[in-house]
């Protein structure tokens, strides 16, 4: 596979019983996010963002070794509480290689007081790094769907 080709995109969902508006909140806070975001795996310290088109926004964090990893991108939608997509660079790449800016779009949709969040991932090259991520999206939906529920 050429090195710029693109793989399949990872696209998951979870239904959230909370309001539209709390869940996403949730996932776009800098207040909410590092309340939940990393589980018992690792924490998000810190999160600094500006929810507009072009806005930046960056997230601290520390891993459970102590490693300190920053993942950070810009805002290419914002539409208050029904999407919002980004691109998303992590810094835990390999040493001497540049990181893979991806993109991340969450979609929500509300009925019956149960939120659909889905989430969708692309723009990946590399089909371990996009397997890991489709690994973790799965955690991290349950991670936000337990914290919008409380």
């Amino acid at each position: 596979m050429a090195a710029t080709e693109t793989l399949p995109a990872i696209v998951e969902s979870i239904d959230i019983k909370a309001p539209i508006e709390a869940v996403f909140a949730a996932v776009t806070d800098p207040d909410q996010l590092p309340q939940w975001w990393g589980g018992d795996q690792y924490g998000v310290d810190k999160m600094e963002r500006d929810l507009r088109v072009g806005g930046a926004w960056r997230t601290f964090g520390t891993g459970r070794d102590g490693s300190r990893f920053t993942v950070s991108g810009r805002y290419t939608v914002v539409d208050p509480p029904h999407a919002v997509e980004f691109t998303w660079a992590h810094d835990w790449h390999e040493a001497g290689t540049a990181p893979n800016e991806t993109v991340v779009r969450y979609d929500l949709s509300e009925k019956a007081g149960v939120t659909t969040l889905r989430v969708t991932h692309s723009g990946f090259t590399d089909a371990t790094d996009r397997d890991n991520h489709a690994r973790g999206w799965i955690v991290v939906l349950a991670w936000v769907r337990d914290f919008a529920q409380r």
